[in-house]
């Protein structure tokens, strides 16, 4: 079995924070790393173990995504990996990168259907396809961290990564996943087991 490692990532700061006047520039610095990252979870199949990092061990974290055969994540590709290669101020040398929300979207892109606002969010998914979603909304994560919760902090980026991992085991088992409207949709899994 390929070493595989779920993971997420919380920043310190919204996007608004960064750029009040220009979202979508907030954004694109929050990507950059300029947001930090004050919660960042990590589960490793290699001793079934959830790993915690911040900002202040994002060299280890960095580091620990890298021995992984295989990373996934949802919407991993367009944030968080940006986000930490801006923080340690270097690409990530990862072997094979899955991105479930990149997946879902090209998969329907390709059958020429596009979904509503919210189709497609960890949450939304994760309820369609195991019953249970997200424990709270990735815009409390900055509040958390501002007033100190770094248990339910942690917990909330932590139950993110089950539900990554969940859809991840389920979308390589069943060959896809349950998609809008109830509808099966076949995904590319070959090679990922």
């Amino acid at each position: 079995m390929p070493r595989t490692i779920f993971f997420d990532v919380e920043t310190r700061k919204w996007a608004s924070d960064l750029r009040p006047d220009d979202i979508d520039a907030g954004w694109e610095e929050l990507r950059s790393g300029k947001g930090g990252a004050s919660a960042i979870a990590l589960y490793d199949t290699r001793n079934n173990w959830l790993y915690l990092y911040d900002d202040n061990t994002i060299e280890n974290c960095a580091r620990h995504l890298e021995t992984a055969d295989v990373l996934v994540g949802y919407n991993s590709e367009r944030f968080d990996v940006p986000c930490i290669e801006g923080l340690v101020h270097r690409r990530l040398r990862l072997r094979k990168h899955v991105d479930i929300y990149q997946t879902l979207i090209q998969a329907y892109a390709h059958r020429g259907i596009s979904g509503q606002k919210g189709d497609f969010t960890l949450d939304a998914v994760a309820r369609r396809n195991l019953g249970r979603g997200k424990i709270d909304h990735g815009d409390n994560a900055k509040v958390l961290a501002q007033k100190g919760h770094w248990a339910k902090l942690f917990n909330y980026c932590g139950v993110d990564v089950q539900l990554t991992r969940d859809l991840y085991t389920k979308m390589v088992a069943d060959g896809g996943l349950i998609g809008l409207r109830g509808q099966f949709i076949s995904l590319p899994v070959e090679g990922l087991t």
